[in-house]
């Protein structure tokens, strides 16, 4: 049996089960009576491939996806979580290759289980001062970036002296994102407190311990370990009524990493939305810890840079938008652009209509001008893009559209830099019967060759 024969019939074979053991009203079995537990979550199986026009390098996956939360009514301070996502290589010619995987950006490979584990942990949740308690396998998020580790962590809600402070710690082995291996080459501790001052105003204190062996993906260090200290400060206060700020200083080994600030404001006297954010990077990162960043492995160093963003969004009347903005991104002074790391400028201008003429129609139209900050500074480009879509919502949801992107990156297929890329897209969404539905996405990138990509997906919201 041929290769494509062989994977057509994994697919087909794999949909029927599908269908056949989420038949009938399975969802409405997820809800408990009386003391019962209750289970919640989202089931999905789906097929993704890519074709290139050049005939070489196409890729055939199966994902098979479950996120499940169960809860003890009885009791009703706990509950369990289990996230995964299997993956099979359908047009592997080598059993044993390891290589050929779908990279998901946080989650973490094993290669026994042929697959991803994002979350399996037990949680106390909202029992007297614990806001929560989880043991398990589990992402950790505070105001550090995002880590994935096998471990504890805890958060209270506690009044002390008048101010509400919630103080927070955590522990465990750094689950490594790209590399077969154990995981014990490296231990994580962190811990820290958010503080409200008063109604307005948060503070948010975190420091963290990682020590880790050079070996690990991520690391360039020489030494036998290495260890970091990373710690953050944020403050985030409200405004009068809809306008928010907040202000993050990042550091790493006790010396400036980066700097994020954002405000947003909605003036609903006029109908109008704005957000804008400032970002910049101290100096160079390319020693850093497995947990963060996720792309450190993939594309190596990262210079220092500003990053600017506005964004605005006017109401004209009940159903029409006007949206416009800017993103102003520029390496620091003397760096040299490489690969993943650019200075350009891009502005764009949209028009959003919805309901009109039909209700669940939609339709936007959008202008965008970038221009390429290198050496020459020559190169502005004008581009026109816009999506047409129709969404009832007991059943259906369509939509085709069409952007361009100076710079795209597939962290999913591959890591390679695309310039210049205009990609075509369609999407359709068809719910079976409640909770059971089928998904379909297609997109054809235009750059140095043609890339085709097909997403099909069958899924089950519990």
């Amino acid at each position: 049996m041929s290769r494509k024969r062989n994977m057509i019939c994994k697919v087909c074979g794999c949909l029927l089960i599908l269908f056949w053991f989420f038949s009938g009203s399975f969802a409405g079995h997820a809800l408990a009576e009386g003391n019962e537990p209750s289970i919640s979550g989202l089931l999905q199986f789906r097929y993704d491939g890519r074709y290139l026009s050049h005939g070489e390098d196409d890729d055939h996956k199966l994902r098979q996806m479950a996120d499940i939360t169960i809860k003890e009514n009885k009791w009703g301070h706990y509950r369990f979580t289990l996230s995964g996502d299997m993956i099979e290589d359908i047009d592997s010619q080598d059993d044993d290759d390891q290589t050929d995987r779908t990279r998901t950006i946080h989650d973490t490979w094993n290669s026994f289980y042929h697959g991803y584990l994002y979350i399996c942990q037990a949680e106390l949740y909202e029992l007297d001062r614990i806001k929560y308690a989880r043991v398990g396998r589990q992402y950790v998020g505070h105001e550090l970036a995002t880590t994935h580790l096998d471990g504890f962590n805890l958060l209270l809600d506690l009044n002390l002296f008048g101010t509400r402070v919630k103080p927070f710690a955590y522990a465990g082995l750094p689950v490594r994102l790209y590399e077969d291996g154990g995981s014990f080459d490296a231990g994580e501790v962190g811990g820290g407190a958010h503080i409200f001052l008063d109604n307005s105003t948060k503070i948010t204190l975190e420091h963290q311990f990682i020590e880790e062996k050079p070996d690990i993906a991520g690391t360039y260090g020489t030494s036998e370990k290495k260890r970091y200290q990373l710690s953050a400060f944020a403050i985030r206060r409200s405004f009068f009524n809809k306008r928010y700020g907040s202000i993050s200083l990042f550091m790493l080994n006790n010396s400036p990493r980066h700097i994020n600030t954002m405000f947003s404001a909605l003036f609903d006297e006029l109908d109008l939305d704005v957000d804008a954010s400032y970002f910049y990077q101290f100096k160079e990162i390319d020693n850093m810890p497995t947990t963060v960043p996720p792309y450190t492995a993939l594309t190596g160093r990262i210079k220092p840079y500003h990053l600017v963003t506005i964004d605005i969004m006017k109401g004209l009347y009940e159903d029409i938008w006007l949206s416009g903005g800017t993103e102003l991104r520029l390496l620091d002074s003397g760096e040299e652009e490489t690969d993943f790391n650019h200075s350009y400028n891009h502005e764009y201008l949209a028009l959003i209509i919805e309901n009109l003429p039909i209700r669940g129609l939609r339709f936007s139209l959008q202008a965008d001008f970038w221009e390429v900050m290198d050496s020459n500074n020559e190169d502005t480009i004008l581009t026109f893009g816009g999506e047409l879509g129709y969404r009832r919502p007991e059943d259906i949801d369509i939509s085709i559209g069409s952007f361009y992107s100076l710079y795209k990156y597939d962290y999913f297929m591959d890591t390679d830099e695309k310039t210049d890329v205009y990609t075509v897209y369609a999407d359709a969404r068809y719910y079976i019967q409640t909770g059971l539905y089928f998904d379909a996405r297609y997109e054809l990138d235009i750059y140095d060759i043609y890339e085709h990509r097909f997403i099909a997906t069958v899924g089950l919201e519990i």
